[in-house]
């Protein structure tokens, strides 16, 4: 009785100190925001470090597991196995930083440029296409009509001329030398810092992640320190297994997608490709993204070959789902649609294309925690799944009658 009273009394002490805490940040929300961002500049290395060595550690336990183990069999060579796997890593890791910085921004930068050239003859594409067809009558003549009064060349010239500035050697964006050089020398030091960070912490990754465990052992009670290894264990394999299965995608469709667009004679096919293959990163929103992009591109060749291609990412993307995902992903991609729409809508407004990435991950923890507290508590109630179901699938005037006989 005693245990049950603290246990109470624990959890309505820290229920308090959460809504008081809730209640100050109210105030002084800007000041925390300082707080907040001072503190990530100071760790920032840290944590650049920390994700480069968690990026790192999956190539690396591949080679160390699959590869070097087999050949030195002698565990006296443990540390020479981590040495060429380590090594091996490190060099997938600069291949894949090379092909970002030479082919996948060069290309997406020419994907931009092209489609700014391009928005009038793309408009006038799409009117002298809504004029031909003859199975839209009275909405062409209005479609045409809204178009025709679009300046499209004002509207190309303020474009281009956005990029043109942006991207112009002695622009204001690029006059602001002094802020400009302090962010990118912080940046370059964060990076240089945490590059040597995650040398050491994936060398001795095995003897900081038992020091971390002997820490939380020793300084909270078993039943709480067992949760926070299960988590820890949770929120690692949620992650690495995303970045797994989603490289492993993005490789397939943009392989996929580059043959298909050869073998159909479509235009572009190298850069679209590229374009797939990157965005497939962000699940749903990316292929969409993608795909317009791609139409857009080929439109201004041919309004037909865009049709085409079309209905080809249509094809794909349905052999992508129907196939790759249950032989090569299977029973990983646990997290409901649902839940991922939200996650990458929630971490795009925070963060940016890195939020819309991350916080999938960061949702299948959280969905996982949730099930497994959600069925803890329906056992503890005695109450199955189908008894749920069951009661879901009852009509409101069954449930109302129910609930009358249940009153008498």
């Amino acid at each position: 009785m005693k245990e049950i009273f603290e246990e109470k009394t624990r959890k309505y002490f820290i229920i308090g100190i959460l809504l008081i805490g809730i209640f100050f940040g109210f105030f002084y929300l800007d000041r925390i925001g300082e707080i907040l961002e001072t503190t990530y500049k100071v760790f920032r290395p840290i944590v650049y470090g920390l994700v480069i060595a968690f990026i790192i550690n999956l190539p690396m336990n591949f080679f160390h597991d699959e590869i070097f183990t087999k050949i030195f069999k002698d565990d006296k060579h443990e540390k020479l196995r981590r040495s060429f796997s380590l090594i091996l890593s490190w060099i997938i890791f600069f291949a894949m930083v090379t092909i970002v910085l030479t082919v996948l921004i060069p290309e997406l930068s020419r994907a931009v440029g092209v489609i700014s050239e391009n928005i009038p003859a793309f408009m006038n594409s799409l009117i002298d296409f809504i004029n031909g067809s003859k199975l839209l009558t009275n909405v062409s003549k209005f479609i045409v009509t809204r178009l025709e009064e679009i300046n499209i060349e004002r509207i190309s010239d303020s474009f281009t001329k956005i990029l043109q500035d942006f991207f112009r050697p002695d622009s204001d964006f690029i006059n602001k030398t002094g802020s400009i050089i302090n962010s990118v020398s912080q940046g370059i030091l964060s990076l240089s810092i945490g590059f040597v960070f995650s040398l050491y912490v994936s060398m001795n990754k095995t003897k900081l992640k038992n020091g971390a465990a002997r820490l939380v052992f020793a300084n909270l009670s078993e039943k709480t320190a067992r949760q926070i290894v299960y988590v820890a264990k949770l929120s690692y394999d949620s992650f690495a297994r995303f970045l797994e299965t989603r490289i492993l995608s993005c490789l397939a469709l943009g392989v996929a997608c580059f043959i298909g667009m050869w073998v159909l004679r479509l235009p572009s096919a190298g850069m679209i490709s590229i374009l797939m293959g990157a965005f497939d990163m962000i699940p749903y929103i990316g292929a969409f993204l993608a795909t317009s992009i791609g139409i857009i591109l080929i439109f201004t060749y041919s309004p037909g070959k865009a049709l085409v291609f079309l209905i080809f990412i249509l094809i794909l993307q349905n052999v992508q789902q129907q196939l790759f995902y249950p032989l090569v992903i299977g029973k990983h991609q646990g997290l409901p649609p649902i839940w991922i729409f939200v996650s990458v809508i929630i971490g795009g407004g925070l963060f940016g294309i890195f939020g819309m990435i991350a916080f999938i991950p960061l949702a299948t923890v959280l969905y996982t925690l949730l099930e497994d507290n959600t069925t803890k508590k329906l056992k503890e109630k005695s109450i199955s799944d189908e008894e749920i179901e069951k009661l879901t699938n009852k009509s409101f005037i069954e449930l109302r009658e129910e609930r009358i006989e249940n009153y008498q």
